[in-house]
């Protein structure tokens, strides 16, 4: 609904696939929104999983579907600055299902009140629009919500009325993917990582998804006491169950900066 195809129909250009377009009659928004229409009902991962789910319902011929979802926040390496974290889900009629994913800190993902005409253009300027999109709500981020506005002349209008009317006028970036060209990108990469995961092969059973999950605990460089640096992988075959646990780069040691001992 919002153009995601065209970037993920080229990042997994060599699964080979047939795809088809989105079944007719197939709401997506019904999942939840990020201009806050409808609230997102469960997290992250049940929405993209209630999106793939949905197109098989409608389609029965369809071996997989395929959906994404996004969420934007505090970035979990560093909380004080904005982050976005992108998933493209693939899913069969089995239920089994394989995941790219992609954490940026590229996004513009932001809000501001103001009640003056020259502070929201600023405040849009920094956003990137008229190529990124914004969504204006009244004081406090309340409805009704002004969006899919086009150009500076129908901003300055929407400003200027919304003022008028409420003293003020809250202005937030549109994180829906048609009007962001920063969050598209993303996808565009979570939709790699998924091929990347679809060549990865155990080595037992050629199932796909043969990629390591990384634990913290590397020593320190100065102490030797663990950080949250990553130190251990394991690799576990969603198919076979056939698990190889390691240790990554054993010989190189965590900064000291990392470590909740030199630096508490």
């Amino acid at each position: 609904m919002h153009g995601k195809a065209p970037v993920i129909v080229a990042a997994l250009e060599a699964l080979e696939l047939a795809f088809r377009q989105t079944p007719a009659g197939l709401d997506t928004d019904r999942f939840g929104t990020f201009t806050r229409d409808v609230a997102r009902a469960g997290d992250q991962m049940e929405a993209a999983r209630a999106k793939a789910q949905a197109a098989l319902d409608l389609w029965p011929w369809a071996q997989v579907a395929i959906a994404s979802e996004g969420a934007f926040g505090p970035h979990p390496a560093l909380p004080i600055v904005p982050g976005g974290h992108e998933i493209v889900l693939m899913r069969d009629r089995d239920g089994r299902e394989l995941i790219g994913a992609d954490r940026t800190f590229d996004t513009n993902y932001a809000h501001q009140q103001v009640s003056a005409p020259d502070d929201a253009r600023h405040f849009a300027d920094l956003c990137g629009f008229p190529a990124h999109g914004l969504v204006l709500m009244t004081p406090g981020g309340a409805q009704p919500i002004t969006k899919d506005i086009a150009d500076w002349a129908a901003f300055d209008r929407a400003v200027a009325a919304a003022i008028a009317e409420h003293g003020a006028v809250w202005i937030e970036t549109d994180m829906r993917a048609h009007r962001n060209p920063r969050r598209m990108a993303s996808i565009g990469r979570a939709a790699a990582n998924l091929a990347e995961r679809w060549a990865a092969r155990c080595p037992v059973c050629a199932h796909p998804g043969w990629v390591p999950q990384l634990g913290p605990g590397r020593p320190c460089g100065w102490c030797g006491a663990p950080t949250q640096s990553a130190w251990r992988q394991l690799y576990q075959c969603l198919g076979c169950g056939h698990a190889v646990e390691g240790v990554l780069e054993p010989d190189r040691r965590a900064d000291p900066a990392s470590c909740d001992q030199c630096n508490p």
